[in-house]
C-alpha cells in the first residue's frame, strides 16, 4: 500500500515555509488529508481508499490548490508541471505512486529554496 511519503515530505515542507500564508494553510489541510489515509489503515480500509480515482483526484486538486494556478499556468512549460496538470484530462488515474511522485515534484518546485529543486 502507498503512503504518499514524498507528498507528505513536500507538503510538510510548505507548510511550514510556504509564502504567501494561505498556501501554508492549505498545505496543512493536505497534511490532514494524508494523515487521516494513514488512520484509514486502522480500519482496513487504507489499501481500498489509496486506489479509488475519486480520492486520488482530491489529492491531485488539493496539491492544485497548494501551488495556485497561476503559478501551475506560469508554469506550464516545465515537464513536471505539464505532467501534473495533464492528469485531470488523463482517461484514467495513474497509479498512486505515480501520483505521488508528480505531486511531490510539482510543491518542491513551487516552494523548495531557490536553486534546490533538481
Amino acid at each position: 500500500m502507498h503512503s504518499f511519503r514524498k507528498t507528505r515530505a513536500a507538503a510538510g515542507y510548505a507548510a511550514q515555509h510556504a509564502s504567501p500564508v494561505p498556501a501554508r494553510v492549505r498545505a496543512a489541510a493536505l497534511l490532514e488529508q494524508l494523515a487521516d489515509w494513514e488512520t484509514a489503515e486502522d480500519a482496513g480500509i487504507r489499501q481500498q481508499a489509496a486506489a479509488d480515482p475519486g480520492l486520488l483526484r482530491s489529492l491531485v486538486i488539493a496539491v492544485r490548490d497548494v501551488a495556485g494556478t497561476d503559478w501551475l499556468d506560469a508554469m506550464a512549460d516545465d515537464p513536471d508541471v505539464a505532467a501534473f496538470t495533464a492528469i485531470s484530462a488523463a482517461a484514467s488515474a495513474p497509479s498512486p505512486g505515480r501520483i505521488d511522485e508528480m505531486c511531490s515534484r510539482v510543491l518542491w518546485a513551487r516552494f523548495s529554496p531557490v536553486g534546490t529543486y533538481p
